[in-house]
Order: structure tokens, then sequence, then C-alpha cells
């Protein structure tokens, strides 16, 4: 089974573990950072999952929101969310491999998408398939696994990921995890080198990119023991990743 049909088996769990992983905050005020105004803008929301994103992205004034996922249980829980709160959102279940174009975007968000290519070729597909559903200097805002994340360095079990394994598959790792959840929620991810993911983005036809690192803003660092981001800054499993057309 896929990570990403994975989903249908972890369904309502992963959204208990958005409400409750530590990490999720950081992530989250990262993302929203790296995206920046969206007012008047078009956005297109690939592994969209339940629509968390999609959907504020949309009441930050987005003046078009499409969300795309393979996994049906998730964009069901999209759908019923949206509609519950009046939002006129698009969600659409398909592979981002295999997906029609679906407009020319201003900007095209993708989080922990990349990390379940389970090639460098399915890799420059994902990022091919976003490249066609931008428009001219409209930009990628992505969030996905850091290249330089090592287990053998620390695991992340406590910010809510717990990484079982990493083996060796096709120059990079394919690290079977589990969500920190009751009971844990089983998935695999894949770490691509830096290497990797810049051919992928030029070969796209990309004309620029840069990393992000989280930001963990005062208020996490207060509500938690002093030294408790220690190890999430030393060896982080997440980072931000913006590309512009």
């Amino acid at each position: 089974m896929s990570s990403f049909t994975a989903y249908d088996a972890i369904g309502d769990r992963f959204e208990v573990f958005t409400d409750t992983a530590s990490q999720r905050s950081v992530e989250t005020e990262t993302f929203f950072h790296m995206v920046g105004d969206v007012k008047g803008k078009s956005v297109l929301d690939l592994a969209c999952g339940y629509g968390y994103f999609g959907r504020e992205l949309y009441r930050q004034g987005a003046s078009r929101v499409v969300g795309v996922d393979i996994s049906p249980s998730m964009i069901e829980l999209a759908r019923k969310e949206s509609a519950r709160n009046n939002e006129a959102i698009e969600f659409h279940v398909a592979n981002v491999c295999e997906m029609p174009v679906m407009g020319q975007f201003e900007r095209v968000t993708a989080a922990w998408l990349f990390n379940y290519a389970q090639s460098p070729a399915e890799l420059e597909a994902m990022f091919y398939a976003v490249a066609q559903n931008l428009q001219p200097r409209g930009k990628l805002i992505a969030y996905t696994v850091d290249p330089s994340f090592r287990l053998e360095d620390g695991n992340f079990t406590k910010y809510g990921v717990h990484v079982k394994s990493e083996n060796p598959h096709e120059g990079g790792f394919r690290c079977p995890s589990e969500f920190v959840t009751t009971p844990p929620s089983e998935f695999t991810f894949y770490r691509w080198s830096h290497e990797d993911y810049e051919r992928a983005i030029r070969k796209a036809g990309f004309s620029d990119y840069h990393w992000q690192r989280p930001l963990i803003s005062k208020t996490n660092r207060q509500k938690f023991p002093e030294g408790y981001w220690g190890d999430f800054e030393r060896n982080c499993l997440q980072t931000g990743l913006v590309c512009t057309l």
C-alpha cells in the first residue's frame, strides 16, 4: 500500500495528529509565512489532505482554491468540511503525476507531497506537473522532508512523527514511519537529496528556488520547557521550499 493511499486507512486519526503534534504549529506558521498575501490570487493545493491549508487560504482572500489529493477518504473529509462552512472550494481525487492541467494558477501549494515520490523520476514528474499548472512567474510553496535529516542523529518522536528506519532506496532513503496517534498510524516517506530536488526543479523549468528553515515563534518556545526545540533545530525532519517559475 502506498503512503498516499495509506491515508485512507488513517482517516480521522490524521486530523487528530494535526491537532496534537507540537511540530504542526511550526509547520503551519512557516507555511503561511512562505505563501504570503494570497488576496485575489488563485491557488492550487496539491496533496491537500482534508483541506486545511486550502480552507485557510480561501479565508485569507484567495480568489479561487482547488484542492487535489490521491486519497478518496481525505477528499471526502475536505468536501464535508468546506460544505459545512459554505466555502466555494473545488476538490478532486487525482494522482498529481497523472492529473490533467487544472488551470494556470498564481500559487501552487504542496505540503507533504514530494516526500512521497518513490523515485527520482517520480519526483521530477511531480515538479513537472506543478509547473504545468503555474502562471509565468508563479510560485510553488512546498513543505517536505529535509534532505539533511539523519535518523542516526536522533528521532522526531516527541514532535509527532516516529521514524522507524531509513533504508537505502534508488539513491535516497525509504523511511517506514508512524504518526504518534492512538493507535499509531503507519506510513512511509522517502528522503531525497538536495541534488535530487535541484535536478527536478531545474528540469521542470523553474527559474529560482530557495529552502526555508522552519520558524519557531516566541509563543511556541514559551509553550514548552526550555530546550524542548533543541533536537528539532539540530536534526530537523521538515523544511520549506519556494520555487519561482
